[in-house]
């Protein structure tokens, strides 16, 4: 299982300039897998802490869009002055993360999680 895994966030990892981590991670805050190859690049940035916290804020924003009838979270994205991060539902236990430079290639990124989220719910099936 891990290979049908690492496969797309490898996928999404390379085909986004910018990309600092991408992580699929339970709605616990528990990880699944995780990319992070240069984290010394970062090293003030705990990017894996970071997506522990925003996972419980997914829930709340999920919540909220539920009982607001807004329809189901599709996307989250929240940018800083040293980080953007896309979070991308992959069904109701877990979502992805990607971690990205303000320079980085916003759009390819959402494309990629978009396009791979449904090969990782297959994955974890």
């Amino acid at each position: 299982m891990i290979d049908e895994i690492r496969g797309p966030l490898e996928k999404i990892h390379r085909g986004v300039q910018g990309a600092l981590a991408i992580t699929l991670m339970g709605m616990d805050g528990l990880p699944v897998d995780t990319l992070h190859p240069n984290p010394s690049d970062h090293e003030d940035m705990d990017v894996s802490s970071l997506v522990v916290e925003y996972s419980s804020l997914l829930s709340q924003v999920r919540n909220s869009a539920q009982m607001f009838a807004a329809g189901g979270l599709e996307e989250l994205s929240i940018s800083s002055e040293h980080l953007t991060m896309i979070i991308r539902p992959v069904n109701e236990e877990y979502f992805l993360a990607l971690a990205l430079t303000p320079s980085a290639n916003f759009g390819k990124g959402r494309y990629l999680l978009r396009v791979l989220a449904p090969t990782l719910a297959g994955a974890l099936s």
